[in-house]
């Protein structure tokens, strides 16, 4: 007997139509959704992604709990963090307690501030031949305006500050700028100096009395160059530093500001650098600034160790 192909296809559609009918009647007695899919004893029971990342992440997709939530709910999507360090704002702030002037904000400017604006923005290419025309206390003022609303450059700092500082001053703010061991050792300002001993009107330049360096990069060599003569000393959102060094650079210190940097949050990276000085040689410490930092518990039994009046610390 001859096999029929065309008959036996026939069969086996049958059969399938029929066993697709059983199927759907089971899924109506039993009252089973149409998505329904039968458990086959064959098939896998552990997940496909074992043994992948995917499995062990914490930030597995879910999926949407119908369809107007996949359709309307937004996704989520992140702000880009922005740089507070570069808002006046927190310049201002932040040199609220080395320079407190320098935070203030004028309902209307003074007219010798104005003025003084006008010179840096307009004659800014010129600016190195005005200079000498401006008086030191003039030159102290253009210096913390342009600290909080436009940092300097180095070349417009060492124009602005010919004898290494304004009025016994030196603001130096980031990123354009940074200190390196050489900038408090000018010999050119000591050739001009020495010419000018002879003359009977020549009046030595004052010491330099405070430093402020914010958001700048300061060399670790030029830590033994800075002057003897420093009462306010900030160090605020620098690289890390050598502190146990500036006792010693810098014995006459009143006032000094570590607030705000990265390498004095952490509590094991604080104790460490926080315990190097020899707070004691800092005879006429009066302020400490610890802002946006860890204090460690045993710092402020160490820093008041030996004195009368306890140390201002500012958190």
């Amino acid at each position: 007997m001859a096999y029929d192909r065309t008959r036996a296809s026939h069969i086996h559609a049958k059969i399938h139509t029929l066993r697709g009918e059983y199927f759907r009647h089971i899924q109506n007695q039993n009252s089973l959704p149409r998505n329904f899919k039968p458990i086959t004893h064959n098939a896998p029971t552990l997940p496909a992604d074992l043994l992948t990342d995917s499995a062990y992440s914490k930030e597995k997709p879910r999926p949407p709990r119908d369809t107007r939530e996949a359709l309307f709910v937004p996704k989520r999507v992140e702000k880009p963090q922005h740089d507070l360090t570069t808002n006046s704002t927190w310049r201002a702030e932040a040199l609220s307690l080395a320079i407190p002037t320098a935070a203030e904000h004028y309902t209307v400017p003074p007219l010798t501030l104005l003025c003084l604006q006008t010179l840096i923005t307009t004659f800014d290419a010129d600016f190195a031949e005005i200079v000498p025309f401006i008086p030191p206390h003039l030159r102290q003022a253009l210096l913390r305006w342009a600290a909080v609303h436009r940092p300097l450059t180095n070349h417009q700092l060492r124009v602005l500050c010919s004898n290494g500082h304004a009025a016994g001053e030196l603001i130096v703010v980031g990123p354009n700028a940074i200190v390196r061991e050489e900038y408090f050792r000018d010999s050119d300002a000591e050739e001009s100096q020495s010419a000018e001993w002879e003359s009977d009107d020549w009046l030595p330049p004052p010491p330099m009395h405070t430093l402020v360096l914010m958001s700048a990069h300061l060399a670790l060599s030029a830590i033994s160059t800075l002057p003897a003569t420093l009462t306010n000393l900030a160090l605020v959102n620098i690289n890390p530093v050598s502190l146990h060094r500036l006792p010693m650079t810098c014995p006459l210190v009143e006032c000094l500001d570590l607030s705000y940097n990265a390498w004095l949050v952490g509590e094991k990276e604080a104790q460490e650098r926080l315990g190097k000085p020899q707070w004691s040689r800092w005879h006429q410490l009066r302020t400490l600034g610890l802002r946006g930092c860890y204090i460690p518990a045993d710092l402020i039994l160490e820093v008041n160790k030996g004195r009368w009046d306890d140390v201002r610390v500012v958190k």
